[in-house]
């Protein structure tokens, strides 16, 4: 639980999300650690929660869990994620607008270390999203929700914070580029 809050913070001092955007998850055998809807990331002690990554039927405490919570239960069920983020970083939901299927970045490391970042349509907490983010992470370490924000997943809440972070800086540097060849 202490990982999560310290990484909320991280999200929100890096510029990742708004302190009452995104979420944060980490699995814990058939549980999962989740931080409650409308929870400030950078204020998460007390507000997170354990709910079952595969219920019987709703779990009380989904009402409180993050409205993402049913993305984050699809992707711990099709990858092995074993940490997930999800920000709202400017640039990231700027190119997921201007990008039709992907984000190619521009940079050697971005290339290197990402490839291409998918992005995926569904509205916020949406089956459809469950659906596209999960089927897509399969095969990337990343995502960017149409207009929404990046998920991503790592096999520690660290990696999965490199991602994030990695993903906010190839979309800059994409975007500055594009402004540059404009200009």
């Amino acid at each position: 639980m202490q990982e999560l809050i310290k990484y909320g913070k991280k999200i929100v001092d890096a510029g990742l999300a708004h302190s009452h955007f995104g979420n944060v998850s980490k699995r814990v055998g058939d549980q999962m650690l989740i931080s409650t809807t409308g929870s400030m990331l950078d204020e998460l002690e007390g507000q997170i929660v354990t709910v079952p990554i595969d219920p019987a039927s709703p779990d009380e405490l989904d009402v409180i869990a993050s409205t993402e919570v049913n993305v984050h239960r699809a992707i711990y069920k099709e990858t092995s994620a074993l940490a997930i983020l999800h920000g709202h970083s400017k640039y990231a939901v700027v190119e997921s607008i201007l990008c039709e299927e992907q984000i190619v970045p521009e940079d050697s490391e971005s290339i290197y270390f990402l490839h291409e970042i998918p992005v995926v349509s569904g509205g916020i907490g949406s089956d459809e999203l469950a659906r596209n983010a999960a089927s897509t992470l399969r095969d990337h370490k990343g995502i960017v929700a149409r207009g929404h924000g990046a998920f991503v997943r790592g096999a520690t809440v660290d990696e999965a914070f490199v991602i994030l972070s990695s993903i906010e800086h190839a979309c800059m540097v994409k975007y500055l580029l594009n402004m540059a060849r404009k200009s």
